[in-house]
């Protein structure tokens, strides 16, 4: 994710945190989300591989937004995020996968 989407989080009061930022660089994504499932935190990504990871192993306990932005620019990350964000609460996304696409929300439950 775009270090500018990350300050764009934070700016709106969200707690954000690159992978980098947790010694987590270069980890398999199993462990990135063992991670966040511990910490109570939901992964926003553009790596489309984290959805099967959900439907394989983590179903129900881990919320995963996957951003389908294209191209995956800063600018039309935030600007999905923003009209998202907009209609639902982080409530919405917790323990659950979903699929942000120019076009439509997807959400996943359990």
């Amino acid at each position: 994710m775009p270090t500018s989407v990350i300050e764009w989080l934070r700016v709106r009061g969200l707690t954000a945190r690159r992978v980098t930022e947790l010694g987590l660089k270069g980890a398999r994504d199993e462990k990135v989300a063992e991670y966040a499932i511990k910490n109570s935190m939901i992964i926003l990504t553009l790596d489309t591989d984290f959805a099967q990871i959900y439907h394989d192993v983590f179903r129900g306990l881990l919320g995963i937004v996957v951003v389908r932005a294209k191209p995956p620019t800063a600018v039309n990350i935030i600007e999905m995020l923003d009209k998202t964000l907009k209609k639902i609460t982080l409530d919405d996304l917790d323990k659950r996968l979903t699929i942000i696409t120019e076009r439509k929300v997807r959400m996943i439950v359990g």
